[in-house]
Parts: C-alpha cells; sequence; structure tokens
C-alpha cells in the first residue's frame, strides 16, 4: 500500500521485507504538466540512497501488456512458475520470426532488429533470448547488446552467462555496450557478465496525448515539418511544436551505461 518516506517521497506499493517499491505512474498525472523533467531519476536516487529498489510502471503498460508487467513484478520477488537449469538446455540461432513474437509475447519493449540472435531451447521450445547488432548510438563498440529476456513468469539458472558466453566465443575481442532501462531494472544482469558501468544517461522522455504514449523519436523536429505544418517553424523547439498541438511529455528514469 501506499507509504509516505519524510515528506519529499511516497511508495504506491511498498514491501518492507525486501526493500521494494513499485510505483505506478499514469501518464497524464506523471507527464510534464506535472512532474519536471527529473522528478523520476531523483525519486530513483532519493530511494537508493536508503536502500530501497523502487520500479516504475506505466500506466499504458498495466493496460496494454499486463502479462508482461505481472512477470517482472514476480521476478522482483523471486516468484516463478518455471525455473530451468541453462546447463539442460540447448544453444540454437533463433529464426527472425521467433526472435520477434517471442520478443513481443515477453519483452517490455517488444522486438527489435538484430543481427545475431542466440536463444536457449527445452527441446524445441524457446526459453530464454539473448539478441547484438552493430551499435546504433556509439562507433566505438562494434556491438550492441539489444535484447534479453526469459520466457513470462521463468527463471533460468545461468541463462545470459550461457548465452553472452556463447557470443564471446564466436565474435571474440568485440567492444560491446548495452542499454540498461533505470525506471524497470537494476544492471545487476550486466554485473554477472563482466561489464563495467560507465555512466547514467539523462532522463528520456516520451510524448504523450490522450493517453497513449510515443516514441520520441518519431516527432524528431526535422520530421515535425511534414507531420504538422500548421505548428511547424524553424524558429520553435520541437518541444514548443509539440505543445502547440496538444502533446505533453513523460521522463524516464534514464539508462544505466554497461560496456564490455
Amino acid at each position: 500500500r501506499n507509504k509516505k518516506f519524510g515528506i519529499k517521497y511516497e511508495i504506491d506499493c511498498f514491501i518492507p521485507s525486501k526493500n521494494i517499491g513499485f510505483e505506478y505512474d499514469g501518464l497524464y498525472w506523471h507527464s510534464s504538466l506535472f512532474k519536471d523533467d527529473d522528478y523520476h531519476y531523483n525519486k530513483n536516487l532519493y530511494f537508493n540512497k536508503l536502500g530501497i529498489k523502487i520500479y516504475h510502471i506505466y500506466s499504458d503498460e498495466w493496460l496494454l501488456k499486463k502479462d508482461i508487467v505481472k512477470s517482472i513484478i514476480k521476478s522482483k520477488l523471486n516468484v516463478y512458475e518455471n525455473v530451468f537449469y541453462a546447463r539442460k538446455l540447448i544453444i540454437k540461432d533463433v529464426p527472425k520470426k521467433d526472435e520477434k513474437d517471442f520478443l513481443n509475447e515477453n519483452h517490455i519493449q517488444g522486438f527489435t532488429p538484430s543481427s545475431i540472435c542466440l536463444g536457449l531451447y527445452n527441446d524445441d521450445e524457446l526459453i530464454s533470448l539473448m539478441s547484438f547488432g552493430k551499435s546504433r548510438f556509439s562507433k566505438k563498440f562494434d556491438y550492441e547488446l539489444l535484447r534479453f529476456v526469459n520466457k513470462k513468469y521463468t527463471k533460468v539458472i545461468g541463462g545470459a552467462s550461457k548465452l553472452f558466453s556463447s557470443f564471446i566465443r564466436k565474435y571474440n575481442n568485440s567492444n560491446i555496450i548495452s542499454y540498461c532501462d533505470l525506471r524497470l531494472f537494476d544492471g545487476e544482469v550486466y554485473n554477472k557478465l563482466g561489464f563495467k558501468h560507465s555512466h547514467d544517461s539523462a532522463p528520456n522522455y516520451y510524448y504523450v496525448k490522450d493517453n497513449e504514449r510515443f516514441n520520441r523519436i518519431k516527432f524528431q523536429k526535422h520530421k515535425l515539418k511534414k507531420i504538422f505544418p500548421k505548428s511547424y517553424s524553424d524558429d520553435k523547439t520541437e518541444k514548443q511544436i509539440m505543445n502547440e498541438e496538444n502533446y505533453c511529455y513523460i521522463n524516464d528514469c534514464g539508462m544505466g551505461v554497461y560496456v564490455f
């Protein structure tokens, strides 16, 4: 249930025995209309200093991806319906269609294109997946670890290590970068794989209108001239144009940047 910590912050759902909290971030009430850009990031920092991990769930995720959200919550509480040992599973390359379906069914961010995708199989059933591609945002790195996820409600002991080790054996001496969404994850899996924490990026944002959330990439300023010709002006910022079109935005908690 809701619990206040001093006069600064409260947690929507706090579990004292585990020092874990869950936040339900409504797209409207947690948007730029009511919260400053660093609100969610600073809230995480505040509770981290108290030894409490908090995780933020957007309202649209609960409505549209409820099973995935429930699986994430249960994993934080170490509650699983199925447990596998990676040593008993077989590594295979994952066909593109299976990769897309598996990520859309099990990963909160869904599918993203990759060039390499490895999976752990129990007979013919895909249980865990890790995908890689060329680094999207930094030319200093050969590859980016794009996605890692187990099947919903499932724990795979040693799964991440087995998949990553297989990649490293084949692509030795590769420099790898990856990004951890600090709204929902703490980066512990990267530490176990031997990555080093480089830094935390500034909070990112999504545009919001009519309780729908949109990736900001869709509305980069150079694209707005065609999308909103009446509001567009070279003198206006991207956010000013979007505001005139009745879009607000919601910030996340930033990304943890990890390198190998």
